[in-house]
């Protein structure tokens, strides 16, 4: 009688097998890899998607409602009355009647800038600005700094005098120089990323078209007319300020 024996396997059929193992893991891992990176680029492009929304209604909007206020600014030199709007290719300091905090309402002072790969946006509501040096450290307390967009890797502004298209743009504004407001501000945001949404729009500033078509002036008798004091003691009267002026034509309508 024989004994029986059990046949093994030999090292050739353990090398294929593992091979043939090793294979379907890679294929299995691959495939779950490439799911879970297509998940993860779908969100990022769903809330880069949806923050560049936000952001363009805000920015679009906050520059439409741009408004021409004259303010009085204490320099070295004295006080002096300017407008409050300046702007270069990497920043654009303004005043809007559209503000963004939930405590705000009316005017509010406004900047827009690049920093550290993201668009930036303060903002200062205009009766805290009548109290403070908006430069000084105190207005630190009263603004909100916030990021508008994330991955971003420039803004860049430019400045039209008026919303026609046959004007050429401006690398920097000074409304106390130009004595008005652009017609247009363009806006231009690129992503860090080569899949990153990019960002272009030519906003019309609507008080300046307004005047680009009646005629009238942003600033008019910017120099004797009515003003916005950015820094005072609380409580100071201002009711005599504008005496001479009762009987002539006010600047802005508030």
């Amino acid at each position: 009688m024989k004994s029986g024996h059990t046949r093994g396997f030999t090292l050739l059929e353990l090398m294929i097998a593992m091979t043939i193992m090793s294979l379907i893991g890679a294929s299995i891992y691959g495939v779950v890899s490439l799911g879970a990176r297509s998940a993860d680029t779908g969100e990022r492009r769903t809330e880069q998607s949806r923050r560049m929304r936000v952001a363009t209604e805000v920015v679009v909007r906050q520059l439409r409602s741009t408004v021409p206020l004259l303010v009085r600014l204490e320099s070295e030199d004295g006080e002096e009355i300017e407008p409050w709007f300046w702007g270069d290719e990497s920043r654009i300091d303004f005043v809007t009647a559209s503000p963004q905090r939930p405590d705000s309402s009316g005017l509010a002072l406004i900047s827009y800038w690049h920093e550290d790969g993201r668009m930036m946006m303060s903002e200062m509501p205009l009766f805290a600005a009548g109290y403070v040096d908006p430069f000084g450290p105190e207005a630190e307390e009263l603004t909100t700094s916030v990021p508008l967009l994330y991955d971003v890797a420039s803004v860049e502004f430019g400045y039209r005098r008026t919303p026609y298209r046959n004007d050429d743009w401006a690398d920097s504004w000074d409304a106390g120089e130009k004595e008005s407001l652009p017609g247009a501000v363009r806006v231009v945001v690129e992503p860090e990323t080569d899949d990153g949404p990019r960002w272009q729009h030519e906003v019309p500033l609507f008080v300046a078209v307004f005047n680009e078509l009646s005629g009238e002036d942003d600033f008019r008798r910017r120099r004797g007319g009515k003003a916005t004091t950015i820094k005072r003691e609380q409580g100071e009267d201002e009711e005599d300020e504008n005496e001479d002026d009762e009987d002539e034509e006010d600047d802005f309508d508030y």
